[in-house]
């Protein structure tokens, strides 16, 4: 635990990576141990402690839009309410920073985690697209959802990942959201 190192304690309003020491050593590990070379490891992120959380110093991290497409605003509100904003914005800055998975305290974290583990159809459909065999010599292209340039030698990697996590975690159908799988796994 590097916060008990520092004897530091975050905040249910604050992602690890929001305490710049405890970033600075993810980072370190990450560029040690996380290498897509063929010589790094599958690096897990920090722990989320918290379950439920009596009062907010900080506004939610939940963005409102995407819970307004699903209507799924109940779901946002219970999410919040349980201190799981955090949890789920954590574990997509874990993604951002090259870790996968997260270590779980709790019963309640495991849907969460699994959930935004899934791989997107936008995210298969680029990697899918990026590993084709014809772009091997590298090249660029529009994502197939023109939303983005997928660049073939710059995201090789990446895309490798994406397919590793996609045989793990699955992927999604192009119509069904991080809020679907949040609602489908997360307990009434």
């Amino acid at each position: 635990d590097f916060c008990s190192s520092y004897g530091l304690r975050r905040a249910p309003d604050m992602t690890a990576y929001d305490v710049q020491i405890v970033a600075s050593v993810i980072a370190d590990v990450v560029n040690m141990l996380g290498r897509a070379d063929g010589s790094g490891f599958t690096v897990t992120g920090p722990v989320w402690e918290y379950f439920r959380v009596p009062e907010r110093m900080f506004k939610p991290m939940l963005r409102h839009s995407p819970f307004l497409e699903g209507q799924a605003v109940e779901l946002r509100e219970k999410l919040i309410e349980h201190a799981m904003d955090g949890l789920l914005r954590e574990i997509s800055l874990d993604h951002a920073n090259g870790l996968l998975g997260k270590t779980c305290i709790h019963p309640s974290h495991v849907p969460a985690v699994h959930a935004l583990s899934v791989v997107s159809h936008e995210e298969y459909s680029d990697a899918a697209d990026i590993l084709r065999p014809e772009r091997g010599g590298g090249g660029v292209l529009r994502s197939a959802y023109t939303n983005k340039m997928n660049e073939v030698k710059p995201h090789r990697a990446w895309a490798e990942r994406t397919m590793l996590r996609a045989e793990v975690f699955g992927v999604a159908n192009e119509d069904v959201s991080f809020v679907d799988l949040l609602a489908a796994t997360i307990p009434g």
